[in-house]
Parts: C-alpha cells; structure tokens; sequence
C-alpha cells in the first residue's frame, strides 16, 4: 500500500448557473450549479457543495420508521431501495428522506427499502405530518463525474461518517473512472457522501474535480459525531462562509469542542485553530472573532471539527432568505 499523503485543503473556482425546470407535483428543481476544485498533488479536503435534485415532494407522516404519503404517490417497489450486494461488500443507501419545513427542517433519514405507498427508514424519524422530500445521495461516483487528473490506483480517499451513524473511517481507492475498497476486492463507488460532509482525498498529481448539481433550497442538518474527525462545511457553491457570528458557536461545547482550517499547499499544516465560547466562535487563545474578521470556511474545502458530544450543525440554505 502507498504512503499516505498529509491532510490540506485546496484551491477552488466556481461557476453557478442558475436554470429553469418545470415542476411536477411530486418532484421539485431549483437551481442548478456548477463548481470546480482544483487539488494540488498531495491530500486535500473536498466538501461538495451540490446535492441531486428531489425525486419526490410532497406531506407525509412519519411514525416510528415509517413515512406515507398524504396522497398515494404510486412508487415503483423497490425504487428507493439500499443496495443489497452479498456481504462483505459494502451496501449504502441510495436514497434519503428530508424534511424541507418546520422545526424539523433539514434532518436527513436514510431509506431502506419502499413499497408503492410507504417508505421504510433506517431509523426512527420524528412523529407527525411534515413536507418530505426524497433525494439521491451523492457518491463517490457522482463526485468524480468531469473530474480531471485522478490517477488509478494510487490516488485514495479517507470518507468519515459514511454509515450515516458514526464518524467511523473508510479507505477508497480510485480505479478506472469508479472506487474500490481498500484491498481491491470489491467495488466502492457508491460509498455515500453526506450533506454537508466531505473527505480527504490523497492524489499523486493535480487532480480537478467539476461538480454538478442542485443549490439546496432549505436547511441542512450536518452531524458531527463524539471523538471523531468530522470533516463538514456549509453547502454553499458560491462563497466561503464567515466565521462570524456562525451558528458553530452555539453548535459546539464551550471550550470543550473544537475546529480547524488547514493550509492549501498540499501538506498538512493547520492553519488556524477555533473554539466556542456559549455564541461566539473564539480564536486558540479565547477572543472572539470580531465583526471585521476575516476567518471563514474555505469554499468547498470544509474544516475537521472535534466535538465530545454528538452534536448537529444546521446550516441555512445559501439561497433562503
């Protein structure tokens, strides 16, 4: 196995274009984006901004693990389902119910399995009638669709949390335009990457990735996981995030929690280190970052944040007022 290369964040450009769709009832479009990361040989942190359109739109109640329609949306059966590839290769889900309004707004459930009037879910949801959408998790595979310059075989990804449960760590290697697992035993591609979440990727060469896809139209609920690398950032294509009054003040444990930015040189150097003093985001030293600062999380670079305690990070859609 290659020696692994150092943790950094990388360079980005960005292009977004908005564009129209017609809307059926049961499926929404917004605006759709493009991005572009451009990645030095050498390990950088990617945190895809664009998420795959809605499937499906609509009021439904969840109860226990189970979520119906307040009309019958004739699924096909089967159609969301998780994969189901003969252990051990990995299966992920495929797709994952959001709830888009109220104060439940952006908390993400994974799907495992639907009939044609009801979705099961990977876990309990909250009870009630609520505005649902579907979504298609973004893989591996999607994230590299246009992406220039990945080398087969040796270039590799550290994803974090990509059971959707834990902060656990699973290895990647790249291979002709897909993922395999680490020993090359089985194919990885659709290992999923959470909104909100990224991974490290450890390249011999340049390597751009082109993102395509959907704005967020509502909140994003972002987990960070107890004594874990939480590698996060807002899902926001067009600019970086201020640090500023950032609602990671509040997310986080005073003192206790912390968070880094790193260097984009291609070696891992941390750049700046913050903490939380109850609402405001500190710098190393406790003082609050002042309304002038200029601290914010890299566009489409994300942070690694450490927390003792599973918390969860709500963003505001970069597009809501």
């Amino acid at each position: 196995m290659k020696t692994r290369l150092a943790l950094t964040l990388l360079g980005t450009v960005l292009l977004t274009a908005p564009a129209a769709f017609s809307q059926a009832p049961a499926a929404t479009s917004g605006v759709v984006g493009f991005s572009s990361l451009a990645c030095p040989a050498g390990a950088s942190i990617v945190v895809p901004t664009l998420v795959n359109s809605s499937v499906y739109q609509g009021s439904a109640v969840i109860s226990g693990s189970t979520v119906t329609p307040s009309t019958a949306p004739g699924w096909v059966v089967g159609a969301y389902n998780a994969t189901s590839f003969t252990l051990p290769a990995p299966n992920y889900p495929r797709f994952y119910v959001e709830i888009v309004s109220g104060v439940n707004e952006g908390k993400i459930i994974d799907i495992t399995s639907n009939n044609g009037t009801s979705l099961t879910l990977a876990s309990p949801g909250p009870a009630g009638t609520f505005t649902v959408a579907i979504r298609e998790h973004v893989t591996l595979d999607k994230v590299v669709q246009g992406a220039v310059g990945l080398s087969d075989i040796t270039d590799s990804v550290d994803v974090y949390g990509s059971d959707g449960v834990s902060g656990t760590r699973v290895t990647r290697l790249y291979n002709a335009g897909t993922w395999m697992t680490d020993d090359f035993s089985y194919n990885a591609g659709h290992t999923v990457i959470y909104p909100g979440s990224g991974f490290i990727l450890s390249a011999t060469a340049p390597v751009t990735f082109n993102f395509m896809g959907e704005v967020k139209p509502t909140k994003t609920q972002i987990n960070l996981y107890a004594n874990a690398v939480n590698i996060v950032g807002p899902l926001s294509p067009a600019s970086s995030q201020s640090l500023y009054n950032n609602s990671l003040a509040t997310t986080m444990q005073p003192i206790l929690d912390s968070f880094n930015t790193f260097t984009t040189n291609g070696s891992f150097t941390i750049q700046a280190s913050y903490l939380s003093d109850g609402s405001q985001i500190t710098d190393s030293t406790f003082t609050p970052l002042s309304p002038s600062s200029t601290d914010a999380i890299p566009l489409n670079r994300g942070i690694v944040v450490s927390v003792i305690g599973d918390a969860v990070w709500v963003n505001n859609s970069p597009i809501a007022p």
